[in-house]
C-alpha cells in the first residue's frame, strides 16, 4: 500500500512504552522499586493474547493482566484489583494466588479510550502491598485521513465535499478514515469529533452531532452554515487517541435583504437628568438583518439615525455589525425636551440601500402634574346601604399622566386616604393607571362629634332654598355637615401645571406665573375646597361656624415632615422638573409636590326614605287634576337613591295619570332629593271611587318603599256633558 502524506512511523510508539510502568509499594509509589515488607512484593505485567508484553487494550484484543506476589506465604492470598478505564474481568475484582503466587485478570476495552490505571493490592501477613500499572485503550498507532479517488491515504486531512468554497447558508460533507498501524481500515467502531470555530459559535452545525461514530472505519457528518462567514478551521478528532485531521472551509458573505425592527425597551424614558427608580433615561432598541429566505444574517453593517434629535437625542453609535441571530442594537438617550423619536435603521442590499423604523419612543417626564390626575369610582356614586352594612365595595382608579400627557412611568405609587370606609393604601401604574377597592365600615361618622351636627330632612331648624316645607327631601344642598358623604383622596409625587407658550418643554422666566401653585395635599372632609383646619377663624373658633366644625376633622400630607401645613406661597413658585438648571432658585423650584384628586362616595342611608310632593313651592298631599306637580326623593341625610334604582307610580279610582309611571335613578354624585314629574287628571268615565296616587321606590340592594297621596275630588261643575253619576241639584256626585 502507498502512503501519501505523513509516514506511518509517526505512530507514538514511545508514549506506550513510557505508559507500560510497574509500581508496587506498600503504601502506593512508582517506577521499578519495591518498598514495604521485603518478604511480599507484588510485580504486574500487561500481556497480549500472543503472550507478549504490551500496554494497548483494543476491542478485539484484551489484556492479560499477570500479578506475582514473591515472599514467602504466598500461595492462596486475595488479590484486590480495580481499573479505571475498560473492564476488569473477573467483575468481582478479587482473584487468588496460584502455588507460584501468580494471580490472573483480564482487562477489557470499554466504548471510552484513553489512558487507564489498574490498582492493584494484597493483604498478607506482613501487611498490606500495593501496586499500579498504566496502560492504552484503543489501537496502537491509529491515524485518521481519507483515501483520495486513486485508493491513496491523505493523512491528517478531512475530506471535504463537494469542496472547500461554500455559499452563505450552503452544506458541506466532512469525512475522515480510521486506519490502523498497518493500514487497514479498523473494524472496531471508533468515535470521531469535528470542531471548529464556527461550530463552536453556533454560526455552523453538523449532523450527526459528536461524537460521530465509525461504520468500516470511516466517520462522516453534514456540516450546516446558519451565520458562518470567511475562513473556518475544522479539526476531526479519533476520541482516545492523538490521532487528528484538518481542513477548511469557505464561506461566501451573505447577500442581506432587509433589515427588521425587534423591540425599543422601554418605550417611555424620561428627560435627561430626571432618571432614578423605575426611571430610565436610555432605550435598547434592537434590529435583526435577515436574507431573501428570512434567515438572520451575521456581520452584516447596520447605519443608525435619528428621526429627529431635538433637546439633544443621542444614539450610542451611528453603526453597529449584525451578530449571530442576525440582532444589532442601539441605545438611545433622551435629551431635555419632551418629544417623540423613532430610530432608523438602514443597510446596503445589492448595491442599494434598504431600511427601517423602530416602533415610537417617548421621552418625557414621567412624572404626573396637577392637571393630569383623575380619580373615577365604578358602579354608582351613592353605595346602597353603606350606612348601615359593612363590606360593600367600589373599585377606585386613578389615572395619570405627564406634562405631556403620556402616561406616566410604569411603577408610579398612587397613595389612597378615605374619611369614611376603608381603602387599600396604595397601587402601582401600568400604563398610567391603577385601580383599589374602598368597602364600607366603620367610621361612619366624624370621630369628635358623631351625628351631633349631620344634616337630615327633619331637622328643627330644616330650611329648603326650593320649597317652603318644614322637612323631607330637598333637592339642594343642606349644607354643613353632610351625612354619610366619604371624601376619598389620591396622591402622588410629580409636579405643579404650567403653560408653555413657546412649546419648548420647559418653564421660561417669562412664563413663571402661568403656573398653579399647590399647597400641600389634604382630605377635604367638608368639600369646601380648602384645609379647614388652618382657616383663621376655625383656629380662632373651631366650634365657631358648621364649616369649621364639618372640617375640623381633615388631615394633610405632610410632604416637607414639618409637621405644619404649608400653603407653599412664600414665595409661590412652579415646582417640577421642568425648571430649568439655569432657573432653579430663581423663577423656579426643581422640587417636587404631591398632585392630587379627590372623589365623594354616598353611604346610603337606607331603610330611612321620604317622598315630599310640591305644588311649586308648596308641600301637598292632594293632587290637582292638570297640574305638573313635583315628588322628591331621599334617604335620612337628603342623598338620592343609588343609581339604577326604580322609581315606579300608578294612579287608582277616580284619578288618571298622564306623565310617565316608571323613571330610572341616574348615577348623582352631589347630595339632594331624585325629583320626577307628577301630572294625574280625572278620569273620561268616573267611578265615584276616591282617587289616590302611589309612588313606589325599588332601590338597589334594598326592599321597596311607598308613600300615597290623594287625588283632587271629581265636581260636575265645568263637565259637559255631566259625567253620569252627577245630580244637577248636587254639584258633587
Amino acid at each position: 500500500m502507498i502512503i501519501r502524506g505523513a509516514t506511518l512511523f509517526s505512530r507514538a510508539a514511545a508514549f506506550f512504552v513510557m505508559l507500560f510502568t510497574i509500581t508496587a509499594c506498600g503504601g502506593g509509589g512508582g517506577g521499578d522499586s519495591f518498598l514495604g515488607d521485603p518478604e511480599n512484593e507484588l510485580r504486574l505485567t500487561l500481556l497480549d493474547p500472543d503472550g507478549n508484553e504490551t500496554a494497548v487494550i483494543t476491542s478485539n484484543r484484551p489484556g492479560t493482566l499477570q500479578v506475582k506476589l514473591s515472599g514467602s506465604n504466598k500461595r492462596d492470598v486475595v488479590i484486590t484489583a480495580d481499573v479505571t478505564l475498560g473492564t476488569l474481568i473477573p467483575t468481582t475484582g478479587t482473584a487468588l494466588t496460584d502455588s507460584s503466587g501468580i494471580a490472573t485478570f483480564q482487562i477489557e476495552a470499554g466504548p471510552e479510550r484513553g489512558a487507564g490505571t489498574v490498582n492493584v493490592s494484597a493483604a498478607t501477613e506482613n501487611g498490606n502491598v500495593t501496586a499500579s500499572l498504566g496502560y492504552q485503550i484503543g489501537e496502537q498507532g491509529l491515524t485518521i485521513g481519507y483515501f483520495d479517488d486513486d485508493g491513496m491515504f491523505v493523512e491528517g486531512q478531512i475530506k471535504i465535499d463537494p469542496g472547500t468554497s461554500l455559499a452563505a447558508g450552503g452544506n458541506a460533507e466532512l469525512s475522515v478514515v480510521a486506519i490502523d498501524g498497518d493500514g487497514n481500515r479498523l473494524t472496531t467502531v471508533e468515535t470521531v469529533n469535528f470542531s471548529s470555530g464556527c461550530i463552536a459559535g453556533g454560526l455552523a452545525t453538523i449532523n450527526p452531532e459528536n461524537p460521530v461514530s465509525t461504520v468500516n472505519g470511516e466517520a462522516s457528518t453534514l456540516y450546516s452554515v446558519l451565520g458562518c462567514t470567511g475562513l473556518d478551521e475544522i479539526t476531526a478528532s479519533l476520541v482516545g487517541t492523538s490521532a487528528q485531521a484538518t481542513g477548511s472551509l469557505t464561506v461566501a458573505a451573505p447577500s442581506a435583504n432587509a433589515v427588521q425592527f425587534v423591540s425599543a425597551e422601554p418605550q417611555l424614558i424620561v428627560l435627561k437628568g430626571t432618571g432614578g427608580q423605575n426611571r430610565d433615561e436610555t432605550s435598547d432598541v434592537v434590529f435583526r438583518v435577515v436574507d431573501g429566505i428570512g434567515q438572520p444574517l451575521q456581520g452584516v453593517t447596520v447605519n443608525f439615525s435619528l428621526d429627529t434629535n431635538v433637546g439633544g437625542i443621542t444614539l450610542s453609535t451611528p453603526s453597529a455589525f449584525s451578530d449571530g441571530d442576525g440582532q444589532v442594537q442601539v441605545t438611545v438617550s433622551s435629551g431635555d425636551v419632551a418629544t417623540t423619536v423613532r430610530v432608523i435603521a438602514t443597510i446596503f442590499s445589492n448595491g442599494e440601500e434598504v431600511g427601517t423604523v423602530s416602533d415610537l419612543l417617548t421621552i418625557t417626564t414621567g412624572l404626573p402634574d396637577q392637571n393630569s390626575i383623575s380619580l373615577a369610582v365604578s358602579d354608582t356614586f351613592v353605595v346602597e346601604n353603606g350606612m348601615r352594612v359593612d363590606g360593600v365595595e367600589r373599585e377606585l382608579t386613578v389615572s395619570m399622566a405627564d406634562k405631556f400627557n403620556n402616561p406616566v412611568v410604569d411603577g408610579t405609587a398612587a397613595v389612597f386616604t378615605t374619611e369614611y370606609g376603608a381603602i387599600v393604601g396604595s397601587c402601582f401604574t401600568v400604563d398610567g393607571v391603577c385601580s383599589v377597592t374602598w368597602r364600607s365600615q366603620e367610621p361612619r361618622y366624624p370621630t369628635l362629634t358623631g351625628d351631633d351636627f349631620i344634616r337630615t330632612i327633619f331637622d328643627p331648624d330644616y330650611n329648603c332654598p326650593s320649597h317652603d316645607a318644614s322637612a323631607g327631601p330637598c333637592p339642594d344642598d343642606l349644607g354643613y355637615t353632610r351625612g354619610g358623604r366619604s371624601t376619598i383622596t389620591v396622591h402622588a409625587i410629580g409636579e405643579e401645571s404650567f403653560v408653555d407658550r413657546n412649546g419648548n418643554g420647559i418653564i421660561d422666566q417669562d412664563e413663571a406665573a402661568l403656573f398653579e401653585n399647590l399647597p400641600e395635599a389634604f382630605t377635604d372632609h367638608n368639600e369646601d375646597g380648602v384645609y379647614t383646619p388652618a382657616l383663621p377663624e376655625c383656629i380662632a373658633a373651631p366650634m365657631g361656624s358648621s364649616q369649621c366644625i364639618a372640617g375640623q376633622e381633615e388631615i394633610f400630607i405632610d410632604f416637607n415632615s414639618n409637621q405644619a401645613y404649608d400653603l407653599n406661597d412664600s414665595p409661590a413658585v412652579y415646582n417640577g422638573l421642568l425648571c430649568p438648571p439655569e432657573g432653579d432658585g430663581v423663577w423656579c423650584s426643581r422640587e417636587l409636590v404631591h398632585v392630587r384628586d379627590d372623589i365623594v362616595v354616598t353611604l346610603s342611608a337606607a331603610p330611612v326614605w321620604d317622598i315630599l310632593l310640591l305644588d311649586g313651592r308648596t308641600p301637598i298631599g292632594t293632587t290637582e287634576f292638570g297640574e305638573t306637580h313635583t315628588a322628591l326623593i331621599s334617604d335620612l341625610f337628603n342623598s338620592p337613591p343609588p343609581g339604577g334604582s326604580e322609581v315606579s307610580v300608578s294612579a287608582e279610582g277616580d284619578c288618571e295619570l298622564l306623565s310617565d309611571s316608571s323613571f330610572e335613578v341616574p348615577n348623582f354624585y352631589n347630595q339632594g332629593a331624585y325629583a320626577i314629574p307628577v301630572l294625574t287628571v280625572p278620569p273620561e268615565n268616573p267611578s265615584g271611587d276616591p282617587g289616590f296616587l302611589r309612588i313606589t321606590l325599588d332601590p338597589v340592594g334594598d326592599s321597596s318603599y311607598t308613600e300615597f297621596f290623594n287625588c283632587e275630588q271629581i265636581v260636575c261643575d265645568g263637565f259637559s256633558p255631566e259625567p253620569p253619576d252627577c245630580d244637577p241639584n248636587n254639584p258633587t256626585p
